[in-house]
């Protein structure tokens, strides 16, 4: 298969090429700019994206169904067998105490529907490319800068929510004789830093993710039998990776926009 072939355009070629041609007369860029060079428009991340987002909301249902059947015991005891519905509270409940380790309970529950929802987005993105006929929409930059800046957007507002004017002030610096006198060094400082988190979050994430999946396309095309077992191994061990290290750095993020006013910042 080539880089934008999957089972999308090979089941659907001509619905899918007419899907294409007309989307790419609205959205496709058409001006290029030093890195933005020329490039085929495509689709097929967002059929990946919106494939993990149904699976999301059929393990939701199902999660939910388990905890209102009454042999659950209004959902107390869990299931016997370990289904799709103790898979997904399993890994819920990682995130979540993940999330109490750095923000605290209060604020780990209050922001479990975005962190946990991210996580398991961000995995089910990761883990199409290591399924033959699928790409991960996390490869690309469009997917990975929107998910940042989503979490930027987020944890900015929640700052601003929860501190108010003390937000802002601490973008000052420290102060000094009650005024942060070194606010012309570090209001640019503060702002840069800000601004560079969205872009690291979605390049580190992009480059890891075309890295391992280039690597386990080419060992799959040059020996496709048993040998590229290993490398499968090691691409699931890298998509649950950068799943942490976004969820992570996006938990820390939104608790350090949260704590300032307890601090008295």
């Amino acid at each position: 298969m080539g880089d934008h072939t999957t089972w999308f355009t090979l089941l659907m070629p001509e619905f899918w090429h007419a899907l294409e041609n007309n989307a790419a007369e609205y959205l496709a860029r058409d001006w290029q700019y030093m890195m933005f060079t020329a490039t085929s428009f495509t689709l097929v991340h967002v059929a990946g994206a919106l494939l993990a987002a149904l699976f999301i909301i059929f393990l939701a249902t199902r999660y939910r169904q388990s905890i209102q059947d009454p042999a659950s015991k209004n959902g107390v005891v869990p299931p016997r067998r370990f289904g799709l519905a103790a898979i997904t509270d399993t890994f819920v409940e990682a995130v979540f105490n993940l999330s109490k380790d750095v923000m605290g309970e209060k604020n780990a529950a209050k922001f479990l529907p975005l962190t946990g929802t991210l996580a398991l987005f961000i995995f089910c993105c990761n883990i199409q490319g290591l399924i033959p006929g699928f790409l991960p929409p996390t490869d690309t930059l469009k997917t990975n800068l929107g998910l940042a800046l989503l979490v930027f957007l987020v944890y900015n507002f929640y700052g601003l929510k929860e501190n108010g004017v003390d937000y802002l002030l601490h973008f000052c610096g420290p102060k000094i004789g009650g005024f942060p006198w070194m606010f012309p060094l570090f209001i640019p400082i503060e702002i840069i830093s800000h601004i560079a988190r969205p872009v690291s979050l979605s390049l580190r994430l992009t480059g890891n993710m075309v890295a391992d999946h280039k690597v386990v396309g080419v060992v799959a095309l040059m020996i496709p039998f048993l040998v590229p077992l290993p490398f499968l191994m090691l691409g699931t061990v890298v998509c649950i990776v950068q799943t942490l290290v976004f969820t992570l750095l996006t938990i820390i993020y939104i608790g350090l926009a949260v704590e300032h006013h307890e601090e008295g910042h």
